[in-house]
């Protein structure tokens, strides 16, 4: 059972694209990786105790969501398999798998998604010992739940000898990805993985978690048991709930949103023409998409963190990588982690929050914030030798002479516990251990150009104020824009602030022409959340931008430092002639025309769009690797495109193409003179934007 996954017209008002979760969440863990079913029992209260965070249905009865991930209880599951006669080596051969089948039972939807599962699993080479019903009592959730609550089963596979435990955990993950696929070209929507995994499980569901243990009575059998619990209590700020998309995902509880996602999405599905892996090969075809339709925030960014870590980096790594620190202001940063994570900018942008995470791959638990810091994240280390870590203090109760070490976790910091070595990872450790991995600060200085090094290139940038006028008027340039937005940024060095009140209609129901940017505006949060201060809260404040060509995100090398750093994604024409003379291999750049003939009827501006997309692609594969899109030679029969219009295309014509990321977008147009503007520029696929006519316009004001 998914989320819908496309608008429906039945319900206008919602659409599952802006879903988020703002919810309570934390872990326990016993450091000397020792696994117990009182750990469970603590897991459990730590959830009831987190009530609050969550939130019913309209009946009072049903749950926004609640579950735990842990262990998978070995102990219990092999006494059921010596029951069959069916005996294991290793604990670690066996894998279970947590799903949601198509309700009710006996069903063709039910039948034949558990032929999908059976036979994609024989085909990947594991071994099936067969299908398991965990005791469940559906009496339990509310009304609402019950009617669309799933079947659920296990299904119990095994590790065939010619695996290492490496490649099992990538045979599982590819044999559910495959299940995926082949569910969805089944159109059977109803069908859900929960967890497919030989170290995890996970229990959740449309449950309050006093009704967790009462419904997955596996939870209260005394030989259940695990060195480890994450636990999630949800509240559903914007979206429909769901029995999937209830937490744990199958490697993070997340409280807060993702307020970056729809960014996040598009990249990663633009860097999916380029992934490549030694590990996978030509399976890899069989990942993608790598986000899953229908998912929340949380679950997509799950969806990439379970790509990344089981290609190659850890879990520590591979959430850094998505959930950063600011590092940009940070002085006080050492230069190992600086380079760290300046390497890594140019492979992924940030996940940004507000977001508190708690994860787990079976070896590694741990939580992070990201870079604000706007969700709390507080932790409790015991004599006893268990650390909690909760959205809020109290979650486990603690006489006081049992409390060795307590504290919170601040902007970009981690704690984790390593169970196979039984010890606790504190926040400079791991960015230490991180940034000792590869000689990221020798790749840096090799590879990567700063503009601001470069030698610069003079321009004449004097205008006649008569052709200024002119070229103003062509561009769209109003007297209020330039009094009201232009002249404020220059007296004050700041974007203009306005009254509340604004009473001008949507461009849509406006009937004075409007710039095409305006149709745009509402796409832009409206939200009571506090904007952040860029002159208060600079130390988490960025505008580095790394425009080149970017290597597979599944990788590391030196090449993938072969980028252009700049400071701000708005050049000056110096700082794009400089960029326009750059020779250097991975540099290459060329100047296409985003203009087209007015004089030529109503289709010359779709043309045109057609000509420019074949023109990047054209260039792309000829190696160019900087695209300048450049209105400058617009005139009054050779009309500008709307920059906007001219970025979102090709973007979207080299993302079909598969070729995105081998190059970088930058705009040099006169049709931007605002902070909104440039924003949407940036948003649709730009990089780097050159506002030649504002720049003209300002100095025209000071002289």
């Amino acid at each position: 059972m998914r989320a819908n996954s496309s608008y429906d017209p039945s319900y206008p008002l919602y659409d599952p694209r802006w879903e988020h979760d703002a919810c309570g969440t934390g872990f326990v863990a016993q450091v000397s990786g020792e696994a117990s079913h009182h750990l469970i029992e603590v897991a459990l209260q730590a959830l009831i105790n987190l009530t609050h965070r969550g939130a019913q249905d309209a009946d009072a009865e049903t749950s926004d969501g609640a579950g735990l991930l842990t262990q998978i209880p070995a102990a219990l599951l092999r006494a059921e398999l010596q029951a069959r006669n069916i005996s294991l080596p290793d604990t670690d051969d066996l894998a279970v798998g947590m799903v949601f089948l198509p309700s009710p039972a006996g069903t063709h939807a039910y039948e034949q998604s558990r032929l999908i599962i059976e036979q994609t699993c024989i085909e990947s080479g594991l071994i099936l010992l067969g299908w398991r019903e965990p005791p469940i009592d559906y009496s339990v959730p509310g009304a609402r739940a019950r009617a669309t609550a799933p079947r659920i089963m296990q299904i119990l596979v095994a590790r065939p000898l010619h695996l290492t435990i490496k490649q099992y955990e990538r045979t599982l993950y590819h044999a559910r990805r495959l299940i995926e696929q082949r569910l969805h070209d089944a159109h059977i929507d109803d069908c859900y993985i929960v967890s497919l995994s030989h170290s995890t499980i996970i229990y959740k569901g449309l449950l309050a978690p006093n009704e967790l243990a009462r419904f997955y009575l596996d939870l209260a059998d005394p030989g259940y048991s695990s060195a480890f619990a994450i636990f999630h209590q949800r509240y559903s700020t914007n979206t429909l709930p769901a029995w999937p998309l209830a937490q744990p995902m199958r490697l993070l509880a997340h409280n807060g949103e993702i307020n970056t996602l729809p960014g996040n999405r598009n990249w990663m599905q633009a860097r999916e023409g380029t992934l490549f892996s030694p590990l996978w090969g030509s399976k890899l075809r069989d990942l993608l998409p790598v986000i899953q339709e229908g998912s929340s925030d949380s679950g997509q960014l799950d969806n990439v963190l379970e790509l990344l870590t089981i290609s190659g980096r850890d879990l520590l790594h591979s959430m850094q990588m998505l959930v950063p620190p600011a590092w940009e202001q940070n002085a006080a940063l050492d230069a190992e982690q600086r380079a760290w994570c300046e390497y890594h900018a140019g492979l992924i942008e940030p996940w940004d929050g507000p977001a508190a995470l708690v994860f787990s791959d079976g070896a590694i638990v741990g939580a992070a914030l990201d870079r604000n810091g706007l969700r709390p994240a507080r932790y409790t280390l015991t004599s006893h030798g268990l650390l909690i870590l909760a959205s809020e203090a109290g979650v486990v109760p603690c006489e006081a002479h049992e409390v060795v070490e307590k504290g919170r976790l601040g902007p970009g910091e981690m704690i984790a516990v390593d169970l196979k070595y039984g010890v606790v990872l504190r926040n400079s450790e791991i960015k230490s251990a991180l940034a000792r991995r590869h000689p990221y600060k020798h790749w840096l200085t090799t590879h990567l150009e700063r503009l601001q090094e470069l030698p610069c290139s003079p321009v004449d940038t004097h205008i006649e104020a008569e052709t200024l006028f002119q070229s103003q008027q062509l561009y769209g340039y109003t007297h209020e824009d330039i009094e009201l937005i232009l002249r404020p940024m220059l007296a004050e060095n700041k974007e203009p602030v306005w009254s509340m009140g604004d009473d001008t209609p949507p461009a849509a129901f406006s009937r004075q022409s409007r710039a095409f940017s305006d149709y745009f505006r509402q796409r832009f949060a409206q939200v009571t959340n506090p904007p952040i201060d860029p002159l208060r809260e600079q130390i988490v404040m960025s505008l580095d931008c790394y425009p080149g060509r970017r290597q597979s995100l599944l990788t590391e090398t030196p090449l993938h430092a072969r980028l252009l750093h700049l400071e701000t994604p708005i050049l000056t024409e110096a700082q794009l002639e400089t960029i326009r003379n750059l020779k250097q291999s991975g540099f290459l750049s060329r100047t296409l025309q985003a203009t087209f003939d007015s004089a030529t009827g109503p289709a010359a501006l779709e043309q045109a769009l057609d000509a420019l997309d074949a023109q990047a692609i054209e260039a792309v594969t000829e190696g160019i690797s900087m695209l300048i899109l450049s209105d400058r030679e617009a005139s009054e029969t050779t009309l500008p495109i709307p920059m906007l219009l001219a970025v979102a295309s090709v973007h979207r014509a080299l993302i079909r193409r598969g070729l995105r990321t081998q190059t970088s977008l930058i705009c040099e147009t006169g049709s931007a003179w605002d902070v909104h503007q440039v924003a949407l520029l940036a948003g649709y696929g730009a990089e780097a934007i050159a506002p030649f006519m504002a720049l003209a316009s300002v100095r025209a004001l000071a002289g």
